[in-house]
């Protein structure tokens, strides 16, 4: 079968970063969705969708050098971006200019849609928790009966997800033990031995 993986990063970002654990961060995404290929499967593409913010340097940096990692190994990156919003903040009880991530939902729907429709994917490995993506995955399943929609929920994430989940062919759930097995090398190179990104400090053995 011909597969496509799509990861919701910060739905993922924030599952895992409530483990507690900072070397799970360093995730390499292309051997994880590996991990979950059939003998005869064929993967066309990892894509992840994500955000870089624009008011703390350091978290900036560590995001911008994980892309760069990913992108090593042949993840394809979608960027979307964050906007101000003004909404009700309950831990200073009143509305409050908050940031808010925009445009992710929808460009990941368009994505699997149109590797579907364009690229005849036929198994398409979802990584999120985010029941928006029901309508797009109803419209999937009706349009190819035969396409199947796997739901990999971001740890402890399933009882969350349980709409999205009732939507899709199958479901699973990512446990630290299995992260575990998919991190990144400590550094990666290009062809030629130049550095193209390394695990943050924070993401090593003694990290916080």
């Amino acid at each position: 079968m011909r597969v496509a993986c799509y990861v919701d990063g910060f739905n993922l970002y924030h599952a895992v970063d409530a483990l507690g654990d900072a070397r799970l961060k360093w995730l390499n995404l292309r051997s994880l969705a590996e991990s979950y290929l059939a003998p005869d499967d064929v993967l066309v593409r990892t894509v992840f969708f994500t955000a870089f913010n624009t008011w703390e340097h350091a978290k900036r940096q560590r995001h911008v050098n994980y892309v760069k990692a990913l992108g090593a190994t042949g993840v394809e990156v979608v960027l979307s971006r964050f906007d101000k919003v003004h909404k009700h903040c309950f831990t200073h009880e009143r509305f409050c200019k908050l940031r808010e991530e925009k445009q992710t939902d929808v460009a990941i729907a368009i994505e699997v849609m149109s590797d579907c429709y364009e690229r005849g994917i036929e198994r398409v490995l979802l990584i999120t928790a985010d029941s928006d993506q029901v309508p797009m995955v109803r419209r999937i399943r009706d349009r190819f009966p035969e396409t199947i929609i796997f739901m990999i929920a971001p740890p402890k994430r399933l009882n969350a997800a349980r709409e999205l989940g009732q939507a899709c062919s199958g479901v699973a759930e990512l446990t630290a033990g299995r992260l575990r097995q998919h991190a990144l090398p400590d550094e990666l190179r290009d062809g030629r031995g130049h550095l193209i990104a390394a695990r943050p400090a924070i993401y090593g053995p003694h990290g916080n």
